[in-house]
């Protein structure tokens, strides 16, 4: 019997064991064995089946792609510690059930960001970026049904405009400046600062009035926008 482990943003959330035979199907609806309540993550996402002790990996047609190693798939044969990520979501593949949950998370975990904070900047040093590892981004959003936004470009602004790339729209919009706010990324270190408009820019319930490291899980709030950064890893091999 081998054995699926559920992770995100580094920690281990559950693991599923696979019976021989039996098929166990990922996704968003409930109806699947292993639900995952997250927009990045299409209704019923990918299958995987353990046939003769071999180990399949089917997509299902997913919107966003199923991904073994960083390399999408449409269908693959598993091997023990494969690293399989659908949406924003890895599972962990153990074919002997020889992980242990602690292990797994100190595997997630090793090689994690050196960094050292001086004046409201953090450097990553340079072996971080030699070490085999994607960092992956993003803005979830905490009170309106939006998708996750991936911060992949050098600058994002928030604000009215229609050149920003997070809007701020309905009566909101007379208080936002052009823009309110902006995130500015300096190889895998994000800063946000505030710009302008009578909307205050917060960080974890507090204004800034000078350029902010975000760390993860910080919380940002500009008007009606809630936000959470995120940042997790997966590796590049």
């Amino acid at each position: 019997m081998a054995r699926l482990y559920l992770t995100m943003n580094n920690r281990v959330l559950s693991h599923h064991r696979v019976a021989p035979g039996k098929q166990v199907t990922i996704g968003r609806h409930p109806d699947n064995d292993i639900c995952i309540d997250h927009m990045s993550v299409s209704g019923h996402h990918a299958a995987v089946k353990l046939v003769n002790e071999q180990l399949t990996l089917i997509d299902l047609g997913s919107q966003n792609g199923t991904f073994v190693n960083d390399e999408r798939i449409e269908k693959s044969i598993l091997a023990h510690q494969d690293w399989i990520t659908v949406g924003k979501y890895i599972l962990i593949v153990d074919l002997y059930e020889s992980l242990s949950m602690e292990a797994t998370e100190n595997e997630l975990n090793i090689n994690s960001m050196s960094r050292r904070e001086s004046d409201q900047t953090m450097v990553l040093e340079k072996e971080e970026f030699q070490s085999g590892w994607n960092y992956y981004n993003y803005l979830f959003f905490l009170n309106a049904a939006r998708e996750d936004y991936d911060l992949i470009e050098q600058v994002i602004t928030i604000g009215k405009n229609n050149e920003d790339k997070i809007k701020i729209s309905g009566l909101w919009s007379f208080f936002a400046g052009k823009p309110s706010a902006r995130i500015k990324k300096n190889q895998n270190i994000y800063v946000i600062e505030h710009v302008g408009g009578r909307l205050k820019t917060k960080v974890n319930g507090i204004p800034i009035n000078k350029p902010t490291t975000l760390k993860h899980q910080d919380t940002i709030k500009i008007g009606p926008l809630e936000m959470q950064y995120r940042s997790f890893k997966r590796p590049s091999k």
